[in-house]
């Protein structure tokens, strides 16, 4: 089943070919990961196939055989929910459900984690991109999540939330989306973009982590001596960038940045053995550099 949207992105105009599967091919188990007195759960929203014709900075040929010799790559969408002994969070939300697509499972996952999305009280987005934002309203633009304050950087915020006349003219339309998306919440005085350094709770930090987009940012959860990273968009090849790290995506709205973002959070991740949650990524992990490159091992317990 494919759905062919257009995703319109920083600088650059990409459709996407969703290929996105069926339940049965989705991690409906909800595994918990301990992080001190935090619990950390994935909660894969959709997957979807990414063209190798997105990566720069590698020969077609060898992206090929670093993703077992196809042209594309069966990729995860995720959300992320934390729960503190005070909170229930999400990072991200998906990206939502479309009509007659099997997309949307968000709130199954909820259900299998056990969490009412009443009962959500934080939602933490890394960016604006609509797999990482979909999932905050109904297809009728209802909240999901009706006692949930969202946050997001000031940047990321004061790019897209601007009068629709200091937008480029090939984003206002994507702009006007994202302002629909978040109305319910706006209107609500539910949304709150945040400035740098602030203070977004107990255990919890934003780090900017620009490239990607202008306010991409990663979400720092700490407890008890134990850290975990919600990185959002850092990566989103895993079977080539972790070893090629400098390898970017076209879609990055500034590439060398995005690059210099991912090098300093995986160096500082690896040495710190800090556990990594990738928006693109099938499982938590944690890195070990090797050289120029970093070796990714699958974290299931902390």
């Amino acid at each position: 089943m494919k759905l062919a949207l257009q995703s319109v992105f920083l600088a650059v105009i990409i459709t996407f070919q969703f290929s996105l599967v069926t339940v049965g091919q989705t991690n409906t188990a909800n595994p918990v990961l301990a992080v001190g007195e935090l619990k950390v759960r994935v909660l894969q929203d959709a997957q979807i196939y990414l063209q190798n014709s997105y990566l720069t900075g590698i020969e077609a040929n060898e992206a090929k055989k670093l993703t077992g010799g196809t042209d594309s790559v069966l990729t995860p969408v995720n959300a992320f929910l934390v729960q503190t002994p005070n909170r229930i969070i999400l990072v991200d939300t998906g990206a939502g459900k479309y009509p007659g697509e099997d997309s949307g499972h968000l709130m199954e996952r909820l259900n299998d984690a056990g969490i009412d999305p009443a009962k959500v009280d934080l939602i933490l987005l890394t960016h604006f991109h609509f797999d990482h934002i979909g999932g905050l309203t109904s297809p009728e633009g209802k909240k999901l999540f009706p006692n949930a304050i969202v946050r997001v950087s000031k940047a990321e915020n004061d790019f897209w939330m601007r009068d629709a006349s200091l937008i480029p003219e090939n984003l206002r339309e994507r702009a006007a989306k994202i302002k629909s998306i978040l109305a319910p919440y706006v209107s609500t005085k539910s949304y709150l973009p945040f400035l740098p350094d602030e203070n977004l709770g107990e255990g919890i930090k934003a780090i900017a982590a620009n490239g990607h987009t202008p306010g991409h940012t990663v979400y720092s959860f700490t407890s008890k001596g134990k850290e975990l990273w919600c990185i959002g968009d850092l990566i989103h090849f895993g079977a080539v960038q972790f070893e090629h790290p400098l390898v970017g995506i076209n879609f990055d709205s500034s590439g060398q940045m995005a690059i210099a973002s991912r090098i300093d959070f995986f160096q500082r991740a690896a040495k710190a053995h800090i556990v990594l949650a990738g928006a693109h990524l099938p499982v938590m992990v944690r890195l070990e550099k090797k050289g120029d490159a970093f070796v990714a091992t699958p974290v299931n317990a902390y």
